[in-house]
């Protein structure tokens, strides 16, 4: 009971002291570039309440200490998503730079970003670095372009599923089972031989997504609930091959 009390008062000091730490910062704006660096070390609700309004005295020193290269990579990141927070669209030219970073984590900072503020942009940026030379970028395109599934995108995504890069050797990296779960959710009926293809892929996890591909596209469902994969990849298999026949 008295450790619960403690934690409890723990917790209530700790609140009022970030709180304290706001209440300063929004009656001193005119030191900026410092109370900058503060406000990104404050929870998320708490800074957005302080600078609510506040862009002129913010934006730039955000921005700042975004393409900061001394700075931290969290810091950093947290800064460019504050940024675009407090300037929304204003901040694109930034937030496109940023997209066109050298460093990986300005690239996916930007996506998250532009996602927020300007979903158009952060298509055209996904579309882009859904190529990008590292996989956890990559891995938010493809996390942008899941909301986007145009003609176009799926297309493109397709086509990802067998480039060089997502694979390491031989094998298989965990983007294109990603890949093949975002295709299943919208699976279309002239994707049936592509998603049939997969049940034969090299990777057990593309089987899994493949079949709920071919489950969304067709409304059929084969098999138990206790089937194993491995039995429902084969019953898919029959299945595409007696539906080939009659095509």
């Amino acid at each position: 009971m008295n450790l619960k009390f403690g934690l409890l008062v723990a917790c209530l000091i700790f609140d009022l002291s970030l709180k304290s730490q706001a209440a300063i910062l929004k009656e001193s704006p005119g030191v900026a570039s410092n109370s900058a660096l503060e406000l990104l070390k404050l929870p998320t609700e708490i800074r957005r309440s302080v600078i609510q309004g506040k862009s002129e005295t913010y934006y730039t020193s955000f921005i700042n200490i975004a393409f900061n290269e001394n700075q931290g990579m969290g810091l950093r990141w947290r800064a460019l998503i504050a940024a675009a927070e407090l300037n929304g669209e204003k901040a694109l030219g930034d937030l496109k730079k940023a997209g066109d970073h050298s460093v990986w984590f300005m690239r996916n900072a930007a996506l998250v970003a532009l996602s927020e503020v300007n979903p158009r942009e952060a298509k055209l940026l996904a579309k882009k670095l859904i190529k990008d030379k590292a996989l956890v970028v990559r891995s938010a395109a493809l996390e942008v372009l899941q909301k986007n599934q145009s003609e176009d995108v799926r297309e493109l995504l397709w086509k990802e599923l067998e480039q060089r890069y997502n694979f390491k050797g031989s094998q298989s990296l965990w983007i294109r089972h990603q890949i093949v779960e975002v295709l299943a959710e919208s699976a279309q009926l002239n994707e049936l031989k592509s998603f049939g293809r997969l049940l034969s892929d090299q990777d057990p996890r593309i089987h899994i997504a493949a079949v709920a591909g071919l489950e969304k596209m067709t409304g059929v469902k084969l098999g138990k609930s206790e089937n194993k994969p491995s039995e429902l990849v084969g019953l898919w298999k029959k299945y595409i091959e007696k539906e080939n026949s009659v095509l």
